[in-house]
């Protein structure tokens, strides 16, 4: 079989949602993705590492005429391309959207480029064209290519974001992904619109998101924006990043509110038990491990009332973390 014959067998595969053989649907189910030939054809379609298919699947999509066909190609070129390192995929991929029509076609190739770790190294300029798309997702993929961008842009897409903001202060999911891409290229010149969306955004992760960006812009000359995050915002997102916050940012002033938080979320046993991931750690470790550094009272009768009244109350985790920090045991 040639690698055109291949790839010909393979897209028509994906596109098969009947049962593979040999398989049956569990009594009372009328479908089942993962028991497709589609499925099995996904599986197989992620694993190709031939940089020969390439050229075929460029070809294949220059000249495909289907919605669906062109989504099928467009998963299997840029998940290659990223595989095999070969970044003009990703100019490829941008000039294909430039005279795409099809939003559904120009959304999916935008995302699987921010997924990927290909570099756009000759249309860089169009990013900052598609940026102001009508379109929300074309809209937040393009903030996630210019994220990329390397910091001899940062002027420039900073100017980009402030003006976004302006336009976009209602819209929580486009102030998320802006204040994402004003963390690595913001300056103190964004500063104050960044403080502007987490203090008034009514959404947690648009907020989060805010208190992200000021932090890798200026965050240990704003801890007293932080306090202020900490003690106006109730939700319990919110609460738990500036705690964070505080604790990587803070001084002795900061220890009282910290006690009362620690107290707040060992008030009620958690009905479940977070599975921290990346090196992460349960918001009243963070607490614990900034406050014991310091020799005072009330650290000393909070740990005491932890040891005597609260210890039932930690999660597996923060348990752990106590015993073997705190209390040897």
């Amino acid at each position: 079989m040639t690698n055109k014959e291949y790839l010909d067998d393979l897209f028509e595969r994906l596109e098969n949602e009947n049962l593979r053989p040999g398989l049956e649907l569990p009594e009372g189910v009328s479908y089942k993705s993962d028991l497709t030939i589609a499925y099995e054809a996904r599986i197989e379609s992620k694993k190709l590492d031939n940089p020969e298919f390439i050229p075929l699947l460029t070809d294949r999509l220059s000249k495909e005429k289907v919605t669906k066909e062109k989504i099928n190609i467009i998963h299997v070129l840029v998940s290659l391309a990223d595989k095999v390192e070969e970044h003009s995929i990703a100019d490829f991929i941008i000039n294909f959207v430039k005279k795409e029509k099809v939003r559904w076609v120009k959304n999916v190739s935008l995302g699987d480029l921010v997924r990927s770790n290909l570099q756009i190294e000759n249309e860089k300029e169009h990013l900052f064209e598609l940026v102001k798309d009508r379109d929300w997702q074309i809209k937040l993929s393009s903030l996630g290519l210019l994220k990329k961008l390397d910091d001899s842009y940062s002027p420039r897409i900073e100017n980009v974001c402030i003006e976004l903001i302006n336009l976009n202060k209602k819209k929580p999911h486009e102030l998320n992904s802006i204040c994402g891409v004003l963390s690595k290229h913001g300056s103190i010149k964004s500063l104050e619109p960044i403080k502007e969306v987490a203090a008034t955004s009514s959404k947690a992760f648009t907020v989060n998101s805010a208190l992200g960006a000021i932090a890798s812009i200026n965050g240990a000359n704003e801890l007293e924006f932080f306090i202020d995050i900490f003690e106006n915002n109730r939700n319990n997102d919110v609460k738990s990043m500036s705690t964070q916050l505080l604790c990587k940012y803070g001084n002795e002033t900061v220890i009282d509110l910290l006690i009362k938080r620690a107290k707040n979320i060992l008030s009620k046993a958690r009905k479940s038990n977070v599975h921290y991931v990346g090196g992460s750690q349960p918001e009243l470790v963070h607490i614990l491990k900034f406050l014991t550094q310091y020799t005072d009272i009330r650290v000393d009768k909070l740990i005491g009332f932890i040891t005597s009244k609260k210890l039932d109350l930690m999660d597996e985790t923060e348990s752990k973390w106590f015993h073997a920090n705190i209390k040897k045991a």
